[in-house]
């Protein structure tokens, strides 16, 4: 036989075709039972499964990452379940691997396989961080203002490769209404005016970085050491710059680590200790002929100028390229895949970079993000050129440079994309009120407490949120405590400061309590004010006079009460006329209309006894008397003769009436306790039994059948349009 594939194939499968069709129609129950009718039987099927099971584990030690260990006859039902997933797992990868190498796609293995970021806990109680260290910005030699007093000045002691002299970008602007005094940005003119290098402009071959493991970055802490880097870096094309920044136990953050590779070197540079001896590297990072590769550098152009001075010309924003080209993803995790094949960790990205000395995992992990970023910014910027958007990229990285960090006391009335600010202008702390939905009637305790904790938070120079957290502080303007014990009863996560500070902070909630209790008032007395009667002033004679009046009418009239407000003869003609009377002439006439009265309720009086009926006439009577004889004639027909007999009774509609007359009826006791028992046996309504069987089912009835079953619903003709299954069903 041929060893070639296509022979092996034509030879091995009608072979393997009965094997298979056999060992299918064959069950596993069954074999046992073979087994015992013939020893040779037996003997075979025992050699066939250890040679089985031979062969499933060395299939499964062959597996690196096989959780699997090695089965025997015992243990293989209850690793069968895995055994079924581990060779699914292995038969679809090797169909994508043949599919690969059918298509050509196969790259070399040094090419697909990913490098991993060594992120291992086992660190030594050295490189441990303690909990408590000392505050790096207590050793600065100019010490931190957050006192905004001024708006930001640029901390440039020098502008090389300038278009503008320094003397003239560092005059202060005049104010506006809209936006206040400030600094301009010093390289302004230079980032939007002068050229990028021409190399970017045309494609090249992409340049391999150099291996993971075989390299090391240099670590920058002195100014000897500072002065080396700076001269390979002046030597460099392009260079690929990031920051670590640390926000929390400071008022506005800072700088604790600068990254920068060339296509040789990695350097990281320990910003803390070399604060202010950094803007020296202005001389490459304003050269537009040194291309700065950064990823994200919204926010590390604000960090640079805030802290060291730096200003960054000719930057490539690989997070706007991206962008420009369609990725799924845009984050640098993403492109260090997808490049360099190179696997990051997440779990240091908010780690606390002050601590020194680094962990050897913290500087791997800050090392990454610029050793293959100048790879990358080469396979980006040649597949630009080809789609060609590398102007919109170089346009929105020049937008990003350009951007100026401002005090928040200075900033701008309306947002400019151009200016970046830490906090809002004017009162930020209604961002918390909408934000966790607070009535307005403690947005001032939000207000005052927040203003504590910033002048706070710029005092220490630490954070609003290590002062006091949003949560925190909305919980107390909820419960309001008045005492510092309510203070400190107020949460469980009480934070150093607000524990020093709880008889403070029941002082501030108390007097805004008060406050707004007296606001209150105030703004009822105005508003009651304007609600006041206005008329003529009446002098003290006057008041006199109508009071004497007043008194008395109350002593002389026997019925005072109808001179009140509400009475009818105070607006009437008597009292509003100009003639005046004695109480003489009122006794007479109150003795007059009581006459009259009486007069009239004679006349209403009507007896029954005095109504005068209308004789009858002779033939009248004879009438009269026939019709009754004819009545007495068939009296026997009626039971009582005092009925009328009527041609058809008038049904009275009024159910009103007709209860009275059934109320009246009633003889006897109203209920029948007797016949209590039987009361809940009987329904108390006549039931439709044809309307109420198909709608309702009682399961403890004894007349009811079941529930019945739905009714089928019949099909509409559809005609010609109807297909040959729906008429098959039918």
């Amino acid at each position: 036989m041929s060893d070639s594939p296509s022979s092996v194939v034509k030879n091995v499968l009608p072979k393997l075709a009965p094997v298979i069709r056999a060992a299918s129609g064959l069950a596993s129950n069954d074999i046992n039972f073979y087994r015992s009718l013939d020893h040779n039987i037996a003997d075979s099927v025992s050699d066939s499964s250890t040679k089985i099971l031979g062969m499933i584990n060395s299939l499964v030690s062959s597996v690196e990452s096989s959780e699997i260990n090695e089965v025997d006859d015992k243990s293989i039902k209850e690793s069968w379940s895995a055994l079924g997933n581990f060779l699914d797992t292995f038969l679809e990868k090797s169909d994508l691997a043949f599919d690969e190498i059918k298509k050509g796609t196969k790259k070399e293995s040094t090419q697909n396989s990913m490098t991993y970021l060594d992120d291992s806990n086992s660190l030594s109680t050295s490189e441990r961080a303690p909990r408590r260290m000392e505050k790096p910005q207590s050793k600065f030699t100019i010490p931190i203002d957050n006192s905004e007093s001024h708006p930001f000045q640029p901390l440039l002691k020098s502008k090389p490769h300038a278009l503008a002299p320094l003397k003239e970008v560092l005059q202060l602007t005049e104010g506006t209404e809209q936006d206040p005094s400030h600094y301009p940005q010093p390289y302004e003119k230079e980032i939007m005016q002068q050229d990028y290098n021409e190399a970017i402009l045309s494609p090249s071959e992409p340049i391999k970085f150099r291996d993971w493991d075989s390299t090391e970055a240099i670590w920058v802490d002195t100014v000897e050491v500072l002065n080396n880097m700076l001269e390979s870096l002046k030597e460099a094309t392009e260079i690929a710059v990031d920051l670590e920044h640390h926000d929390y136990r400071t008022y506005y953050g800072i700088v604790c680590l600068m990254q920068i590779s060339t296509r040789d070197q990695d350097w990281l540079i320990d910003t803390l200790a070399l604060r202010h001896e950094l803007h020296t590297l202005n001389v490459v990072f304003t050269d537009p002929l040194i291309t700065k590769v950064f990823h994200g550098a919204f926010m590390d152009i604000i960090w640079l100028q805030r802290d060291l001075g730096l200003y960054v010309v000719s930057l490539f924003d690989t997070y706007h390229a991206s962008k420009q080209l369609g990725f799924p993803k845009h984050s640098l995790a993403y492109l260090l895949e997808r490049f360099a094949h190179f696997k990051t960790s997440k779990k240091y990205q908010l780690a606390d970079w002050r601590i020194r000395p680094l962990t050897k995992p913290m500087r791997e992990y800050a090392r990454s993000d610029t050793h293959f970023l100048l790879y990358i910014f080469d396979e980006l910027k040649n597949t630009l050129i080809e789609s060609q958007k590398l102007d919109k990229v170089l346009f929105e990285s020049r937008n990003v440079a350009v951007r100026r960090f401002e005090y928040t006391k200075f900033k701008p009335l309306i947002n400019q994309p151009n200016t970046y600010s830490p906090g809002e202008r004017d009162e930020p702390w209604k961002r918390l009120v909408y934000q966790y939905n607070l009535p307005m009637s403690r947005s001032k305790i939000v207000e005052q407490l927040y203003n504590w904790r910033d002048q706070i938070a710029r005092q220490e120079d630490e954070s609003p949120r290590y002062i006091m957290p949003n949560q925190l502080l909305v919980s107390l303007a909820q419960l309001s405590p008045t005492d510092p014990a309510s203070v400190l009863a107020s949460g469980n996560a009480l934070t150093e400061h607000v524990r020093k500070n709880c008889k403070v902070i029941a002082e501030i909630i108390s007097k805004c309590l008060k406050d707004a209790e007296r606001e209150d008032f105030e703004l009822y007395n105005d508003v009651t004010a304007d609600l006041k009667p206005t008329g003529e002033d009446l002098s003290h004679g006057d008041v006199e006079k109508i009071e004497a009046i007043f008194d008395e009418m109350d002593t002389t009239v026997s019925h005072s009460q109808l001179f009140s407000s509400s009475s009818r003869l105070l607006d009437g003609p008597m009292l509003k006329s100009n003639s005046s009377e004695n109480t003489n002439q009122l006794h007479e006439r109150k003795n007059l209309i009581n006459e009259k009265l009486a007069n009239v309720n004679v006349l209403l009086k009507i007896d029954a006894s005095d109504e005068k009926v209308d004789e009858p006439d002779d033939e009248m009577a004879a009438n009269v008397s026939n019709v009754e004889n004819t009545i007495n004639a068939n009296a026997g027909m009626f039971e009582d003769t005092e009925d009328i007999v009527v041609l058809k009774k008038k049904q009275n509609n009024q159910t009103g009436n007709l209860a009275d007359k059934k109320r009246i009826k009633q003889t006897g006791a109203a209920f029948d306790y007797k016949a209590a028992p039987n009361v809940m046996a009987k329904p108390t309504y006549k039931k439709d039994d044809k309307k109420r069987k198909s709608d309702h089912f009682d399961p403890y009835s004894k007349e009811s059948e079941g529930p019945r079953p739905a009714k089928k619903q019949s099909r509409m003709h559809q005609g010609k349009t109807s297909s040959f299954a729906n008429k098959k069903k039918k």
